[in-house]
């Protein structure tokens, strides 16, 4: 979501008809040999092939992320870090990082499109949500428990503090809310352009399949052609053929 998503929303395609990339609402069937879909590749495979980017090793270590907040941010190693509003909570007082000027030494922009092509900028979100089990024994209490913790007092408490996206627009038009940490503004603005993944049930194994796509190109195992089209057929095995080849 955060790397190949991240590139593949910000396509011609994606952009120019405002559909999903990934999955054909209309027709119900998720799409196959996109243009995009090989852009966003050759990004990847460019990034690594000339060294743009870490290490094949770090950039496939699962600690990676660890790493990136905890020590090459703060430590001034890397230039440019694909990543989300929850991250400066791990750089407060008492969070094992904490980073107190980092506001000051490290800027916030939008992932640009493609070609910058309208409208200039590119978001994922993914997030979670409160929800009551089918089978709960006492879904009004637990109805009017979520309510509770959604009022906006205790929305702007609980967004304020874990550095969250507020859901509710009068949270996210208080100024307690906007000026309670450096960024949070900017990353609230960035919901009116922010995508999101297809949640469907096969879903999961699409996202596996991507993995494996990008991380071909990544060690070079692969072409783009070869990824892409590998990909293709995994994802018409995750989908029982539900596609559309474009």
């Amino acid at each position: 979501m955060q790397g190949f998503e991240m590139l593949l929303y910000g396509t011609d395609g994606a952009t120019d008809n405002g559909g999903d990339p990934l999955y054909d609402e209309k027709s119900r069937k998720w799409k196959a040999g996109t243009k995009g879909f090989k852009d966003a590749l050759a990004f990847v495979e460019t990034v690594y092939r000339e060294k743009l980017g870490p290490e094949v090793s770090d950039a496939l270590d699962p600690n990676i992320a660890t790493r990136v907040r905890g020590e090459l941010l703060p430590e001034g190693r890397l230039g440019i870090n694909l990543d989300g509003s929850w991250l400066p909570q791990d750089w407060l007082p008492g969070s094992g990082h904490a980073w107190p000027d980092w506001s000051e030494r490290l800027g916030l922009a939008a992932m640009p499109t493609q070609h910058g092509q309208g409208p200039g900028k590119v978001s994922m979100s993914g997030g979670w949500t409160w929800a009551i089990p089918a089978k709960a024994a006492n879904p009004d209490l637990a109805f009017a428990f979520i309510e509770t913790m959604q009022s906006k007092a205790n929305a702007r408490k609980w967004y304020i503090a874990n550095s969250g996206i507020a859901v509710r627009e009068d949270v996210a038009e208080d100024p307690a809310y906007a000026k309670a940490q450096p960024g949070i503004a900017f990353f609230t603005d960035l919901v009116a352009h922010t995508h999101y993944r297809p949640a469907y049930p096969a879903y999961p194994k699409v996202s596996t399949a991507i993995q494996e796509a990008m991380e071909s190109v990544t060690t070079g195992d692969a072409s783009v052609a070869e990824a892409a089209e590998n990909y293709d057929e995994e994802l018409a095995a995750a989908t029982d053929d539900q596609v559309t080849r474009g």
